[in-house]
């Protein structure tokens, strides 16, 4: 006997794929998880269904994201989908039931209300609950609790909530990267462009195959460079970047017909019931007759003696879109105002595409039978004259007969409260991602990518939607094309992704939208599992009907039996319904529902039921009751008999409509389900070919930079070579000795001016020593004259006989690192370079202190983006050192250098304007209590920091402690343990009191230290990293802020290695980089999940961490910036 593991998930490997599924489930990777679970499908084939296991755990999956995310379409979408996958096994349909009832909370819809109630009364019935199990005790009493407020809230008749779109919604809230477009480096990209000649721009637009498939393989390896293969494989064939691709078995459809077809007949998305049972809608040719004409009343008896009398002319008569002006009109205002409303709600019906062909067929028995009464045969209405083909019949009946449709008309609900509108919302906010106004083509030898020509003339309005690739000759593409501005430059530096940042070149496709497009699919599920109950019920009602025909029946043959019997042999219609039954009873059938149906149409029959009921026990109570009422009079059966074939009737018409209704919401869903399928590998590789171009034409302003920098350096040395045969040799030594009074450190930069040549790119920009800045307007000019006099060998002499690393000590090589780090960290901010470009003002404070010009310097040729030679760099760096040495301890740790550095930088500051550290970094703090015990509210004074400081033991332990834990409630957890004492001094009774955080205002850069105790295992480390986050919300940290949600991201790392030695990982270019001490070069780490990794791997414990806001509700930012100097392009969105 088998297992029953393995009976249950196959042979196939299946255990495993749900163990690999539930283990990326609680390590918190959905999408992983969710890919898992779509290869189990895939493997399993149409023909198995999903292990039942899996469809749980995806319905785990899809309330984990409805929890998570704060987008209400997108939550609504997760719940519907996740009923679905809860429905698939009946020993778990109690968790639909809290989907559902979550579904009706969401959008106060009676309709999820009504289900929850089903569902969660169906699964107290069936399940069975130990009462010494906690967790079935927690689910019996939350089933109680749905059935007690679903029934509370549909006896209230709850309308629908207005279901708006939050405001702050973390993954609709895009925010674009702020490059911003005036920095040094746009400008230097705009002034290049401008230099170009037109034939060089148009060359520009032709990205060479070649180039670029080297560039990917050496940024992203292998599996970029297959991605890319892809790309183009598809391109090359198919000659269309656009196509709708199934994410179940991955194939590609370049029509959404065919895909829709696919997704119907192979994923099961829709449901196809017997011909006979089918509800249709009405044809475009009748529904184009209902909203024409005036509908006016026909005289009915005038109009039957034509057709009686005169029906060759009545032949002739003219219809124009079904109607006739032909037949004689009656003056009756009150028929004429039942016909408007008629009108009025088959247009909406129409409008609605729920106008089913069972009510048009049941509308047009009425004018039959209206005309029957003047003689009128049926065949003559139906096939010489055509009368029913048209809904102009109506308008021949009377009051009575039009009162009746209208009854029925008004009964018809319109509108379905499912909500799918909302899952329509999310489709379009992701829909839109994809869309793409770039035309992308390719050169007959697919040698080169040719981008759009509108680029080189100016902006794109307009999308296209088509996506079809051109083959063109690239040497005449861009011929007629003459380059107009540079617009093409703010393209190139807009790093606004057009599809979600979650997904990107060059992750597998199936990866996009998978989580809502399984969702959605699974919605889809769920409303042909409604349809297809729809129609069971349907056909419960036809065979009920059939039941009542054939008790009619019965009837109408025994009445006509008792004509040639005596009365002593004649039955009473209810004794023979009786004796029916119990022959019912003894006969063979295939389906016993036919007879159980019987036996209550029966029964209804002689109760005189006003409804029929299908709530069959047993045969034996059938019977009972039904002998009990077998000597009712013939005409009481009759009566009922009729009566209960009207209200089948109507039952089946309204059951159409509502069938319609629902099939609607599954088309829309349809739909929603191929939009959230499309995918343009344009929007795929558009940011990759910006990235690349960018390289490019970087490249062409490096080497115009160096081509300027020798024309500099020759001249510069044309000129030192005259002033050298004017001076004399003693003079040379004089300037010599003099030269070497000066600090070891603090003049290379004077020395040659082709180092100032290279770093002064804009007007203005100089970097200075504080033996420059301090002297008269003349020694400041003579000092500059002799430098330009130095020679060059003196300064290359110089330079190599600074201090290297090897011939430092041990603190002061560990010092060396740590500052390194810290500078880079800093540098990588975004905000603090753009203060820096926009204020450059000189240091205000101590002239006579070296450091703060040394760190100008530094700055300066940071954010002026010349300082990409080794050697520069080092040199700054040891020139600030040298700088350091006599003010700061050697021997200070990261934070310590941190701290030094924002001291020194107190001195860039102007009159008019407070320093760049108290703008950009300063927290200003409020501690305030209120003692439990005595009552008294002490107002402490408002505390400067630039951070907080936290033990990364705490941190680690917290996490453990509570699990699902958000980074900035761990630091508020962890801030609470610091209580306060009630001053004994200042009259308070000592007791120790929780302590209220506040601040005045949020700073752009927010710090974190965190302190180690350095003997912590690699475990220990990748446990404390997993605890942080690269986003966390500052208002949660502190109290009485103006406004929620300020939200902050990671920039950049500083940590320390077991070797003492630091290291800084930054965020550039939407990935994270590992920076090492004394290089430029950048190690790729990836996404936060490597980083976690890498800290692991390589024991890193991550010291300082720099937070920089982008998500400032109201204009926040704008208050914390002068206005004469506000930032022109901070784009808060």
């Amino acid at each position: 006997m088998e297992s029953s593991s393995t009976h249950f998930f196959g042979d196939n490997g299946d255990e495993e794929k749900h163990k690999l599924a539930q283990r990326y489930y609680e390590q918190g990777d959905h999408m992983k998880a969710l890919e898992v679970i779509e290869d189990s499908v895939l493997k399993i084939g149409e023909k198995l269904k999903l292990p039942s296991d899996l469809y749980f755990l995806q319905g785990d999956i899809f309330m984990a994201l409805a929890r998570k995310t704060e987008n209400s379409d997108l939550k609504f979408t997760f719940l519907l989908g996740s009923v679905e996958c809860y429905l698939e096994d009946y020993m778990v349909q109690a968790f639909a039931a809290i989907s559902l009832f979550h579904l009706g909370e969401h959008l106060g819809s009676a309709l999820y209300y009504k289900k929850a109630l089903r569902v969660a009364k169906k699964s107290l019935s069936l399940m069975s609950f130990d009462p010494s199990k906690s967790d079935q005790q927690i689910t019996k009493r939350t089933l109680e609790g749905i059935v007690e407020t679903a029934e509370s809230r549909i006896l209230h008749g709850l309308t629908v909530k207005s279901s708006e779109p939050k405001l702050r919604e973390s993954k609709e809230i895009r925010i674009k990267k702020r490059s911003d477009l005036h920095t040094i480096a746009a400008n230097e990209l705009r002034r290049c462009w401008a230099g170009m000649s037109a034939e060089s721009k148009r060359n520009f637009m032709k990205v060479s195959t070649v180039e670029l498939r080297s560039y990917v393989e050496r940024e992203y390896g292998r599996e970029g460079l297959d991605a890319l293969e892809q790309v183009f494989d598809s391109a090359r064939i198919n000659r269309k970047w656009k196509f709708w691709m199934c994410r179940t078995c991955s194939q590609k459809f370049f029509y959404p017909k065919k895909f829709k077809n696919h997704l119907e007949q192979v994923h099961g998305a829709k449901y196809k019931p017997p011909r006979e049972d089918l509800a249709q809608s009405v044809d475009e040719v009748w529904a184009g007759r209902i909203s024409v004409a005036d509908w006016e009343p026909v005289d009915a008896l005038a109009a039957a003696e034509m057709i009686k009398n005169r029906l060759e002319f009545v032949k002739e008569f003219v219809y124009v879109s079904g109607w006739s002006k032909d037949w004689p009109l009656a003056a009756d205002e009150e028929r004429r105002k039942l016909l408007k409303e008629i009108q009025s709600l088959l247009v909406s019906f129409l409008e609605r595409k729920i106008l089913s062909c069972s009510i048009r067929d049941w509308m047009m028995q009425f004018p039959v039978k209206h005309l029957a009464q003047f003689e009128v045969p049926e065949h003559t209405l139906t096939t010489e004259c055509r009368l029913v083909e048209t809904p102009q019949s109506i308008c021949f009946l009377e009051c009575q007969e039009l009162n009746q449709i209208l009854d029925l008309l008004k009964r018809i609900k319109c509108v379905r409260d499912d909500g799918t509108e909302l899952v329509s919302k999310a489709t379009d906010s992701l829909w839109r991602h994809t869309q793409v106004k770039e035309k992308i083509d390719i050169d007959h030898e697919f040698s080169f990518i040719l981008l759009d020509k509108r680029l080189l003339r100016g902006k794109i309005a307009s999308f296209d939607d088509e996506g079809s690739i051109d083959v063109c000759d690239h040497n005449v593409h861009y011929a007629k094309t003459h380059p107009q501005g540079d617009d093409i430059i703010t393209w190139l530096l807009d790093d606004y992704s057009l599809i979600e940042k979650s997904f990107g070149f060059p992750r597998s496709l199936r990866a996009h939208n998978l989580d809502i497009r399984m969702a959605v699919l699974r919605a889809i599920h769920f409303t042909r599992r409604t349809l297809v109950a729809r129609y069971a019920k349907k056909w419960q009602i036809l065979c009920y009907d059939v039941c009542l025909n054939k008790a009619k029946n019965l009837c109408i043959q025994e009445g006509e039996r008792r004509m040639n019997v005596p009365e002593d042999q004649r039955n009473i219609y209810a004794s023979l319904l009786c004796d029916s039954c119990e022959e019912q009873l003894t006969i063979d059938v295939e389906d016993p529902l036919v007879t159980e149906l019987f036996l209550c149409a029966v029964r209804d029959v002689l109760d005189g039921a006003s409804h029929p009921t299908f709530d069959f026990t047993t045969a034996e109570d059938c019977l009972k009751l039904i002998h009990g009422h077998k000597n009712i009079s013939d005409d009481i059966v009759l009566k009922s008999i009729d009566h209960l074939k009207s209200v089948v009737t109507n039952k089946v018409l309204l059951a159409d409509s509502k069938i319609l209704l629902i099939e609607n919401s599954r088309i829309n869903l349809l739909n929603d389900l191929v939009r959230l399928s499309v995918f343009d590998y344009r929007s795929y590789i558009l940011p990759l070919l910006k990235r690349f171009l960018r390289e490019e034409l970087d490249v062409i302003v490096d080497m115009d930079a160096k081509a300027k920098l020798a024309a500099v350096q020759e001249e510069l040395l044309s000129e030192e070579k005259k002033n050298k045969e004017k001076k004399s040799g003693s003079k040379k030594k004089k300037h010599k000795s003099n030269k070497r009074t000066s600090t070891s450190m603090s003049s290379h930069l004077d020395q040659d001016d082709t180092h100032e040549s290279s770093i002064n790119t804009e007007p203005g920009v100089t970097l200075k020593t504080e033996e420059e800045d301090s002297m008269e307007p003349e020694e400041r000019g003579r000092l500059k004259t002799s430098s330009s006099t130095n020679n060059q060998e003196e300064a290359i002499k110089d330079f190599k006989n600074m201090p290297r690393k090897d011939s430092l000590s041990e603190d002061a090589t560990r010092y060396r690192s740590a500052l390194d780090m810290t500078l880079k960290a800093l540098i990588n901010i975004k905000v603090l370079q753009e203060d820096l470009v926009h204020n450059r003002q000189p240091f205000h404070g101590n002239l006579e202190e070296q450091v703060p010009y040394a760190l100008q310097n530094l700055f300066s040729a940071f954010v002026s983006e010349q300082i990409t030679e080794e050697g520069l760099y080092s040199y700054l760096l040891s020139n600030l050192l040298a700088s350091l040495e006599g003010v700061h301890s050697m021997s200070s740790d990261a934070a310590e250098v941190v701290v030094a550095i924002l001291e020194f930088c107190h001195c860039w500051k102007s009159p008019e304007r407070e320093s760049l550290v108290t703008r950009l970094f300063t927290l200003e703090e409020y501690e305030r209590m209120s003692c439990k015990k005595c009552k008294r509210k002490p107002n402490y004074p408002e505390q400067s920091s630039y951070g907080i400081v936290m033990a990364a033991n705490s941190i680690r332990n917290l996490k453990c402690a509570f699990g699902n834990i958000k980074f900035e409630d761990i630091l508020k957890v962890g801030r609470m343990k610091d209580g306060m004492i009630c001053d004994v001094k200042t009259g308070g009774c000592g007791e120790i009191n929780f302590v209220h955080r506040t601040i005045s205002r949020c700073p752009p850069i927010f710090t974190i230290v965190l302190e180690w105790e350095k003997n912590e295992t690699e475990k220990e480390i990748s446990e404390t990293t997993k605890a942080l986050d690269w986003e966390i919300d500052i208002s949660r940290l502190y109290e009485v802020l103006e406004e929620p949600n300020i939200k902050y991201r990671l920039v950049s790392m500083i940590g320390c290695v077991e070797e003492g030695e630091y290291i800084c990982v930054a965020y550039k270019k939407n990935r994270w980089v590992s920076l090492r001490h004394e290089t430029l070069a950048e190690e790729v780490v990836g996404n936060w999940k490597n980083v976690v990794r890498f800290c692991g791997e390589r024991k890193v414990r991550p010291e300082i961490l720099f937070y920089e806001a982008f998500q400032w509700p109201n204009n926040k930012w704008q208050k914390l910036i002068s206005r004469e100097n506000q930032y022109e392009n901070l784009s808060f969105m």
